[in-house]
């Protein structure tokens, strides 16, 4: 995906995530993990990225993007990404090792797939 991508799998959940309950611990799920994004409508660029999990809440805080959401104790991810006025939201499911799910940028006009593995 284009720079928004990069960002963008913040703003997939964006919605979601900020009207989600809080995050219940979710310690099986946490530590670092390396996503990979597909693009399969619109003009977004393919992008991997690698987000931290702590206490079933994901915050990641770099130079020009934000990524915030929680994993709940069965493992449905909510995430929302942001760099500037771009968004992406994510939803979808982990397990200990791995997951996968859907995304949407509704201020690009993209959507697709992700990938995550953990990192050992």
């Amino acid at each position: 995906m284009t720079n928004m991508l990069c960002c963008g799998l913040a703003a997939l959940v964006s919605a979601a995530a900020l009207n989600a309950a809080p995050a219940v611990a979710a310690s099986g799920y946490d530590g670092q993990w390396s996503v990979s994004v597909v693009t399969e409508q619109g003009d977004c660029d393919a992008q991997s990225l690698d987000l931290g999990i702590a206490d079933g809440r994901i915050e990641e805080r770099g130079l020009l993007s934000q990524a915030s959401g929680a994993v709940d104790p069965r493992g449905a991810v909510q995430v929302v990404f942001t760099r500037g006025s771009d968004q992406l939201a994510a939803t979808g499911i982990l397990t200990n090792l791995d997951g996968s799910g859907r995304w949407t940028s509704p201020t690009r006009q993209c959507s697709g797939r992700w990938k995550a593995q953990k990192r050992s």
